[in-house]
Protein backbone atom coordinates (compact mmCIF):
# COMPACT_ATOMS: atom_id res chain seq x y z
CA UNK A 1 0.00 0.00 0.00
CA UNK A 2 2.76 2.22 0.43
CA UNK A 3 4.76 1.56 -2.11
CA UNK A 4 1.33 2.42 -4.44
CA UNK A 5 1.17 5.96 -2.44
CA UNK A 6 4.87 6.46 -3.10
CA UNK A 7 4.26 5.89 -7.18
CA UNK A 8 1.00 7.91 -7.45
CA UNK A 9 3.13 11.06 -5.75
CA UNK A 10 6.00 10.27 -8.37
CA UNK A 11 3.48 10.15 -11.16
CA UNK A 12 1.51 13.60 -9.84
CA UNK A 13 5.05 15.24 -9.56
CA UNK A 14 5.82 14.48 -13.27
CA UNK A 15 2.39 15.31 -14.68
CA UNK A 16 3.01 18.66 -13.13
CA UNK A 17 6.43 18.98 -13.92
CA UNK A 18 5.31 18.73 -17.72
CA UNK A 19 3.08 21.14 -17.59
CA UNK A 20 5.08 23.81 -16.11
CA UNK A 21 7.70 22.84 -18.59
CA UNK A 22 4.68 23.40 -21.26
CA UNK A 23 3.88 26.94 -19.79
CA UNK A 24 7.61 27.89 -19.82
CA UNK A 25 8.21 26.48 -23.36
CA UNK A 26 5.38 28.94 -24.44
CA UNK A 27 5.96 31.85 -22.34
CA UNK A 28 9.75 31.33 -23.83
CA UNK A 29 8.08 31.41 -27.68
CA UNK A 30 5.66 34.28 -26.47
CA UNK A 31 8.70 36.38 -25.75
CA UNK A 32 10.66 35.82 -28.97
CA UNK A 33 6.98 36.00 -30.78
CA UNK A 34 6.65 39.81 -29.35
CA UNK A 35 10.43 40.52 -30.24
CA UNK A 36 9.79 39.49 -33.59
CA UNK A 37 6.14 41.29 -33.80
CA UNK A 38 7.42 44.73 -32.50
CA UNK A 39 9.87 44.30 -35.25
CA UNK A 40 7.46 44.00 -37.99
CA UNK A 41 5.05 46.84 -36.64
CA UNK A 42 8.38 49.59 -36.82
CA UNK A 43 8.99 48.21 -39.86
CA UNK A 44 5.65 48.69 -41.03
CA UNK A 45 4.82 51.75 -39.47
CA UNK A 46 2.15 50.05 -37.65
CA UNK A 47 3.35 51.84 -34.20
CA UNK A 48 1.60 55.05 -32.62
CA UNK A 49 3.88 58.35 -33.42
CA UNK A 50 3.45 59.53 -30.53
CA UNK A 51 2.36 58.58 -26.76
CA UNK A 52 -1.08 60.63 -26.78
CA UNK A 53 -1.87 59.46 -30.67
CA UNK A 54 -5.37 57.67 -31.09
CA UNK A 55 -3.41 54.60 -32.42
CA UNK A 56 -2.13 53.77 -28.95
CA UNK A 57 -5.12 54.44 -27.00
CA UNK A 58 -6.69 52.23 -29.26
CA UNK A 59 -4.18 49.47 -28.83
CA UNK A 60 -3.70 49.75 -25.13
CA UNK A 61 -7.45 50.09 -24.51
CA UNK A 62 -7.92 46.72 -26.72
CA UNK A 63 -5.61 45.29 -24.61
CA UNK A 64 -7.49 45.95 -21.35
CA UNK A 65 -10.57 44.99 -23.13
CA UNK A 66 -9.14 41.70 -23.95
CA UNK A 67 -7.67 40.92 -20.81
CA UNK A 68 -10.80 41.78 -19.29
CA UNK A 69 -13.13 39.38 -21.86
CA UNK A 70 -9.60 36.59 -21.02
CA UNK A 71 -10.51 36.82 -17.39
CA UNK A 72 -14.10 36.83 -17.32
CA UNK A 73 -14.62 33.57 -19.95
CA UNK A 74 -11.57 31.62 -19.61
CA UNK A 75 -13.01 28.14 -18.92
CA UNK A 76 -15.27 29.02 -22.51
CA UNK A 77 -12.72 28.71 -24.97
CA UNK A 78 -10.69 25.94 -26.18
CA UNK A 79 -6.91 25.64 -27.18
CA UNK A 80 -7.37 27.28 -30.98
CA UNK A 81 -9.55 30.21 -29.71
CA UNK A 82 -6.68 31.02 -26.51
CA UNK A 83 -3.80 30.32 -29.26
CA UNK A 84 -5.37 32.96 -31.39
CA UNK A 85 -6.16 35.36 -28.40
CA UNK A 86 -2.76 34.69 -27.40
CA UNK A 87 -1.31 35.53 -30.54
CA UNK A 88 -3.71 38.38 -30.88
CA UNK A 89 -2.72 39.72 -27.34
CA UNK A 90 0.92 39.12 -28.39
CA UNK A 91 0.79 41.51 -31.17
CA UNK A 92 -0.96 44.11 -29.34
CA UNK A 93 2.01 43.90 -26.71
CA UNK A 94 4.35 44.44 -29.93
CA UNK A 95 2.58 47.79 -30.84
CA UNK A 96 2.54 49.17 -27.73
CA UNK A 97 5.94 48.59 -26.70
CA UNK A 98 7.63 49.12 -30.19
CA UNK A 99 5.71 52.67 -29.35
CA UNK A 100 7.57 53.03 -26.69
CA UNK A 101 11.35 52.08 -26.94
CA UNK A 102 13.80 51.32 -30.22
CA UNK A 103 13.39 47.89 -31.68
CA UNK A 104 16.99 46.53 -30.52
CA UNK A 105 16.23 47.47 -27.01
CA UNK A 106 13.23 45.11 -27.00
CA UNK A 107 14.63 42.30 -28.76
CA UNK A 108 17.67 42.23 -26.42
CA UNK A 109 15.10 42.38 -23.82
CA UNK A 110 12.58 40.09 -24.74
CA UNK A 111 14.22 37.30 -26.55
CA UNK A 112 17.25 36.89 -23.56
CA UNK A 113 13.83 36.84 -21.44
CA UNK A 114 12.60 34.04 -23.47
CA UNK A 115 16.16 32.61 -23.65
CA UNK A 116 15.71 32.34 -19.86
CA UNK A 117 12.77 30.43 -19.92
CA UNK A 118 13.81 27.66 -22.40
CA UNK A 119 17.15 26.89 -20.06
CA UNK A 120 15.51 26.50 -17.62
CA UNK A 121 12.89 24.36 -19.48
CA UNK A 122 15.10 22.51 -20.86
CA UNK A 123 17.20 21.71 -17.56
CA UNK A 124 14.26 20.67 -15.58
CA UNK A 125 13.47 18.01 -18.53
CA UNK A 126 17.11 16.73 -18.93
CA UNK A 127 17.39 16.92 -14.91
CA UNK A 128 13.77 15.61 -14.39
CA UNK A 129 12.99 18.11 -12.35
CA UNK A 130 10.24 20.57 -11.78
CA UNK A 131 11.47 23.97 -12.67
CA UNK A 132 9.07 25.94 -10.54
CA UNK A 133 10.29 24.52 -7.28
CA UNK A 134 12.30 25.18 -4.74
CA UNK A 135 14.95 22.20 -5.36
CA UNK A 136 15.77 23.78 -8.62
CA UNK A 137 18.73 25.78 -8.02
CA UNK A 138 21.06 27.05 -11.31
Amino acid sequence: MNSRSANNITNDFQHEARILNSIWLITALGLVTTAGLAWVAKYLEITATKYDSPQMYVAIGLLLLCMYGLSKDINKINAVIAGVIYLFLLSLVAIVVASLAPVPAIIVVFSTAGAMFLISMLAGLLFNVDPGSHRFII
